[in-house]
């Protein structure tokens, strides 16, 4: 288990047809950003309770509020082997506790109540009490990630596109195969909290783009409801 230190993290949502013209601000931007790490597919189970609390709290603005998904990474939505995500955010301000899930889950072939059983089974200290609290899956998010950074390393960028999220609240075993697919995409911006000025002059120069609500889980879960 490991924990990130707080930091600032700033996301923008906008229309998919302006990732050429942000990938293109990003590669001639002052701040010399460069790819670190290749374009990788991104999934994530968001985890809630029934009645959709964090999902509320999120929706309201609850300033202090926690998330709790479960990620891994490639194009089979279907062969799950990842980790645990507990977000914490206080404003603007982020963490986040992992946990490494040793097995692989196959998600074409189980239950929720199969998987959750065997998730519990492997999990320890505050993944315990939050997986009892928030152990409704509500939504599976899936979308392509650009990995950018400072050249001195202190800030990094993010370009998420080709979102599709995959509703689970009313299903008895994972959704993987009927998407509901949106023209967003998200720029995130992440640095240590000393670097908040630095996050502000950089996005000073962001083109003028028309942006939205800007939470993954949240518009994931509008996105799906709206398919239903």
């Amino acid at each position: 288990m490991n924990e990130t230190s707080w930091r600032y993290e700033i996301k923008i949502n906008c229309a998919d047809m302006y990732l050429s013209l942000l990938r293109s601000w990003v590669q001639v931007h002052p701040a010399a950003f460069f790819s670190f790490y290749p374009p990788r597919q991104v999934n994530s189970l968001y985890f809630d309770n029934i009645e959709g609390e964090a999902f509320q709290d999120n929706l309201a603005g609850v300033s202090r509020r926690h998330k709790l998904r479960w990620r891994w990474y490639g194009d089979d939505l279907g062969l799950v082997r990842g980790s645990l995500e507990l977000k914490t955010k206080v404003g603007r301000l982020g963490s986040k506790m992992l946990l490494p899930i040793e097995s692989s889950f196959d998600f074409r072939h189980l239950t929720w109540t199969e998987i959750l059983r065997k998730l519990k089974q492997g999990v320890n200290g505050p993944f315990s009490f939050w997986l009892e609290q928030l152990s409704q899956p509500y939504l599976i998010t899936s979308y392509r990630r650009e990995y950018y950074e400072t050249m001195d390393r202190e800030v990094r960028l993010t370009l998420d596109s080709g979102l599709c999220v995959y509703e689970q609240l009313l299903q008895a075993r994972p959704n993987v195969t009927c998407p509901v697919c949106s023209n967003e995409m998200v720029l995130e911006i992440k640095a240590d909290r000393q670097w908040e000025a630095r996050i502000t002059e950089i996005l000073a120069t962001l083109p003028a783009v028309q942006v939205s609500r800007n939470s993954k889980y949240v518009n994931g879960v509008l996105h799906a409801l709206s398919g239903l």
